[in-house]
């Protein structure tokens, strides 16, 4: 399992940037801690190409600056596979989305959990 921590200043959201893929693998978890108040239903999306894995919304509850944000894995898509050597240029990318976002200059820390050996039935 490999972490992968990336910080951004994501302004007010409405950010869209790309993480290589350290290796063959899927991502299996996703956490997120903001530095300001974010609105209920605000969210940070790891996608293969424009397809969901793993999401954060956030709750009513969590829109405190400081609160841990935890995603949940797409249960049709959570085991497609980034790799840096595939020949589908997206594929090689973990594409993060996070949505608008209520204060300027809200830094976001977030941690992808990577497993580099998950079993993953392809069909072909």
């Amino acid at each position: 399992m490999k972490t992968i921590n990336v910080n951004v200043n994501a302004g007010t959201g409405g950010l869209t940037f790309y993480v290589p893929a350290p290796c063959r693998g899927v991502v299996v978890g996703l956490k997120a801690v903001v530095s300001a108040t974010v609105a209920a239903n605000d969210t940070i999306d790891i996608q293969r190409n424009s397809t969901s894995v793993n999401l954060i919304t956030v709750g009513a509850a969590n829109v405190a600056a400081g609160v841990l944000l935890t995603g949940t894995r797409d249960t049709t898509n959570k085991e497609l596979i980034f790799d840096p050597d595939s020949s589908t240029a997206t594929y090689k990318v973990m594409k993060i989305v996070i949505s608008a976002l209520e204060s300027a200059n809200t830094l976001v820390n977030i941690e992808i959990e990577f497993d580099e050996f998950a079993l993953v039935n392809q069909s072909d």
